[in-house]
């Protein structure tokens, strides 16, 4: 996700808060700074929130014109992608991470007996295979001695060919007789042994650690019942380094080579993909890019048109694969080897591709609504409009609800939104007065007649829709109440299912379904109004109900207002406290003479 430097204030709450990096970026589209983030939200918004102490922190937010952000997965996935940007953009802000490797990675050499052992600098297409890096350092070197401890490999440098080890060449050094080597240099352990502890150990740095650390558990219990701690201690220490290790990133693979992998996603309007470039394994760059859409353009033709582009312009030199989540058609891909991953390390960056797909889509569309609402409503509207098939532009909204407990105190409600707002002025409640019993229909039908022969009477402007909670039961009673008013409205039904969900939008006569993708904006608004007037009706049945139900026997005696009755509640506390206990005088003291004769001759009708 890009964002101008103008809009960058108001869109401090669009940026998810995930980990990820950050780029900042001249008016050249030249990087000036790459930053990692365990929330990116809070991180990016620290540099506007004050004035950083830091000069070259104030010279940078001087001249920079954009940030993007890309998310990931882990904190420890952020701060390898930020290490794999810095290194390949060379940022001029950033110091600490541009020269050099940073973190350490751990080795396996190609060789017979191979040795395990850690390294800053990997050389690549060497005869050596690397695991890496890792942020935590300590980490590195905690699993190699582990290593050599679980399974006693070699550490010397030894050339043990089968002549050598033949003619006795060597001789085994102290680990052996220490019990940290096996003694492969004399042939006192077989290749065959060797090579299957070492495919153990390759597995764990992948991440498969549950058959290791199950071995350890059983050595140490062993340890225990036979009172060797210092073993038992030791093998305790290996399972919390075990316990500890985060497997493989996403962000780094010896699996993956040079590969250009890309990901799509879409709107009703737009385009969207995604592409992440690896270099020996490792993401140098990525981007989401936004095209606007044609007519009729399928979301796979568009994919393949974008693909065709990126191939054309990006740096893809050496670059041999694709990662992509389809085979695009009429596009020759002959030159590259195309993966469709559906496990591993593709599928597992592939994934993250998408992610950051639908995070773009998603961030796009608050930062819309954050920085031009009316805007980003009226677009709603209109697609509002073009999917039900609207005569004109649904600006003015009207939605009705009925509320009631058995048919005992029956409300209704109208909420009202403009421009896709509500507009809380124009809200009304109704009283039922002609329908006895819990009867919804006959409810719906008053509240229509009366609200909509008054906007006709009046001279009041019409709602351009009128949705119902409810199917289509409800949709032919709204339909003809306006009938007998005399006037026309679409009207769009919104059902529920067994959950009491929004399930179905309705609309036409007869009453037809339409497909609304649920997920979507215009989904979202009409369940947005549906859950407003229930919230209203509701509320306003509630209080009508609370105001029935502490109705007091104040309220039958002549004279006495809800004012008196409430001193009198105060003073006194309750109304068999009035009527039992309380004298003329006190009542006087409390609400004037006057008053005061009302109540106590409606308590006490026989005295003088």
């Amino acid at each position: 996700m890009l964002i101008a430097k103008k809009d960058i204030r108001n869109s401090l709450s669009v940026i998810p808060e995930s980990p990820g990096v950050y780029i900042y970026r001249d008016k050249e589209d030249k990087v000036l700074y790459v930053g990692k983030a365990k929330n990116l939200r809070k991180r990016v918004g620290q540099y506007f929130q004050r004035e950083s102490d830091r000069p070259n922190a104030r010279a940078m937010l001087r001249v920079f014109e954009t940030v993007e952000y890309i998310v990931v997965q882990t904190e420890t996935d952020a701060l390898l992608l930020e290490n794999n940007l810095i290194k390949t953009h060379q940022p001029p802000y950033n110091i600490m991470l541009k020269h050099g490797n940073f973190y350490p990675y751990i080795y396996v050499t190609r060789e017979r007996f191979p040795r395990f052992g850690t390294t800053h600098k990997p050389e690549q297409g060497g005869s050596t295979e690397y695991y890496g890096p890792y942020p935590n350092k300590s980490m590195a070197y905690q699993l190699v001695q582990l290593f050599r401890r679980l399974y006693k490999f070699r550490t010397c440098s030894y050339n043990l060919s089968p002549e050598n080890i033949e003619r006795g060449k060597f001789r085994v050094c102290l680990k052996y007789h220490i019990g940290r080597c096996k003694g492969p240099c004399e042939g006192l352990q077989t290749e065959e042994d060797y090579d299957r502890d070492v495919r153990a150990a390759k597995e764990i740095l992948r991440g498969h650690i549950t058959e290791v650390k199950r071995d350890i558990k059983e050595v140490m219990t062993k340890a225990s019942e036979e009172l060797d701690f210092e073993t038992a201690l030791q093998m305790q220490n290996m399972l919390y380094t075990l316990e500890n290790y985060q497997g493989k990133s996403t962000i780094m693979s010896n699996v993956i080579g040079d590969a250009l992998v890309a990901t799509y996603g879409s709107s009703r309007r737009s385009f969207f993909v995604n592409y992440l470039l690896t270099r020996d394994g490792r993401i140098i760059s990525g981007r989401t890019m936004e095209y606007r859409r044609g007519i009729e353009e399928e979301d796979v033709e568009l994919f393949a048109s974008v693909l065709k582009d990126l191939l054309d312009s990006l740096p893809l030199e050496g670059t041999r694969e694709l990662i992509l989540p389809l085979m695009p058609e009429y596009l020759d891909l002959s030159a590259y080897r195309v993966s469709i991953p559906q496990r591993g390390d593709r599928k597992h960056i592939l994934d993250l591709s998408q992610h950051n797909v639908d995070q773009f889509i998603k961030d796009k569309d608050l930062q819309a609504e954050k920085l031009n609402p009316a805007q980003h409503n009226m677009q709603i509207l209109r697609d509002l409009q073009s999917s039900v098939g609207l005569p004109t532009l649904p600006w003015h909204v009207e939605c009705l609800d009925n509320s009631n407990i058995q048919g005992a105190e029956p409300v209704a409600a109208c909420v009202v939104f403009k421009g896709g707002v509500p507009s809380k002025k124009d809200y009304r409640l109704f009283h039922i007065k002609t329908v006895e019993g819990p009867d919804d229909y006959a409810s719906m039908h008053e509240v229509v007649v009366r609200r909509y022969s008054r906007l006709r009477d009046e001279g009041e402007e019409l709602p351009d829709l009128i949705i119902t909670d409810g199917g289509k039961g409800q949709m032919g009673v709204v339909r003809k109440a306006l009938d007998e008013v005399g006037v026309e409205i679409p009207i769009l039904g919104l059902a529920k299912d067994d959950r009491h969900r929004t399930s179905e939008v309705l609309y036409g006569d007869p009453p037809q379904v339409i497909g609304i993708m649920q997920r979507g904006q215009v989904f979202h608004l009409l369940e947005r109004i549906q859950n407003e007037v229930h919230r209203f009706a509701i509320t306003f049945h509630r209080n009508v109900h609370a105001k029935k139900s502490i109705s007091s026997e104040l309220d039958a005696i002549a004279g006495i207002g809800p004012a008196t009755q409430k001193k009198l509640i105060r003073t006194f506390k309750s109304v068999k406290r009035i009527r039992e206990s309380v004298s003329p005088d006190e009542l006087t003291e409390a609400i004037g003479p006057a008053k005061a004769r009302l109540v106590w001759d409606y308590f006490h009708p026989d005295s003088e």
